[in-house]
């Protein structure tokens, strides 16, 4: 693999807004700790590292497991590798770029972090002037919401993955295998297929369990006549999916026969709905007016769904309130309703929608 020596066009288009946020904000650099916006700025994918970048130079400090993968990934950073403590790295990278106001994800840095980081900087200056950490929230998460060329075909390909693996274990689905063997499978399923990893530990629950939305499999076995349900999802190319599908063994109780057909009325009306100008609440409410009209409104507790990206939570959401904005195209959204009823099961339905010019 040949060393990467300079920057892709579509990296420097993205350099470009963060420019713009860094005159928004008054800052003179940022600091990149959360791994996804690091990697969404570079491509660089190793872990205990931090990028800093200003409207002249990228930096990347890191340590010795991660100097040869950076120099094949992103060569074109400035590098610099680490000695001793991250903190007194840092703060050697950073004085000499004479900074007034350097800026931190608040999320992403811990206030021990931040405490070693102003002290290495006073210790190192030696009485000159040293820069202010200013703490900023969500700038890059806002940015990362719109996807663009390259993202979209990886977050397509983490989908088609997802789904191949799925369907490799489906002839199992059957009483008496248990949860977490048909978890394993899948797992395998989508490492043989060419994930990088999970999206998430992957969700089999059988029978009344599923009415915990975010229940973990155990040594279970299915039962006949009785719901199972998956959730999963594959990492591709650093991008994730999100998918949901019920199943019922045996015979389909008239009740669970009842909520999954108003689930699934629900997810198509979203999908219907959803287009570029919509607000993200309105997509809720459309899901939400289904279910509720269906008398189940007070068993759909989670918000309709949420963006997808480098990490399998992203900007936007679409809940029923809070968070509010418009749709735009090159956001890919999950939209997953579902019913859950205490000590009878439930049914969700989750696909990964794209946002396009015309509708999604």
């Amino acid at each position: 693999m040949a060393a990467v020596t300079r920057a892709k066009a579509y990296l420097k288009a993205r350099h470009k807004a963060v420019y713009t946020a860094l005159d928004a904000l008054k800052l003179d650099a940022l600091l990149l700790t959360h791994p996804a916006d690091l990697a969404w700025l570079t491509n660089f994918t190793g872990d205990d590292s931090i990028g800093v970048i200003t409207k002249k130079d990228f930096h990347l400090i890191t340590d010795f497991r991660y100097v040869e993968q950076a120099r094949l990934e992103a060569g074109w950073l400035k590098l610099t590798k680490r000695e001793g403590k991250m903190a007194d790295t840092l703060a050697g990278a950073l004085l000499p770029l004479k900074a007034s106001r350097i800026g931190f994800e608040a999320n992403f840095m811990t206030f021990g972090q931040v405490a070693a980081l102003k002290t290495a900087l006073k210790e190192q200056a030696k009485g000159k002037p040293v820069p202010e950490l200013v703490p900023i929230e969500d700038v890059l998460v806002n940015l990362r919401k719109v996807k663009d060329d390259q993202e979209v075909p990886l977050i397509r390909q983490a989908v088609d993955v997802a789904q191949e693996a799925f369907n490799a274990v489906r002839d199992l689905i059957m009483p008496g295998e248990t949860e977490s063997h048909l978890a394993g499978l899948l797992i395998l399923e989508l490492r043989s297929r060419g994930a990088s990893d999970v999206s998430f530990p992957p969700s089999v629950a059988a029978g009344g369990a599923r009415a915990l939305p975010h229940y973990r499999p155990a040594d279970i076995e299915l039962k006949n006549n009785a719901p199972v349900l998956f959730d999963w999802g594959a990492v591709v190319g650093g991008y994730c999916s999100d998918l949901t599908r019920t199943f019922m063994l045996g015979r389909v109780p008239a009740k669970l026969k009842t909520i999954y057909n108003v689930v699934l009325e629900a997810q198509q009306a979203a999908i219907a709905f959803m287009r570029p100008g919509v607000l993200t609440t309105q997509c809720d409410r459309v899901a939400r007016d289904v279910i509720e009209k269906a008398g189940f409104g007070e068993y759909f507790g989670h918000s309709l769904g949420h963006g997808i990206g480098r990490n399998i939570h992203e900007m936007p959401t679409m809940r029923k309130t809070g968070g509010e904005e418009e749709l735009r195209p090159g956001m890919v959204v999950t939209v997953e309703p579902g019913i859950y009823l205490p000590g009878i099961g439930g049914v969700g339905i989750e696909d990964d929608v794209p946002i396009t010019h015309s509708g999604c």
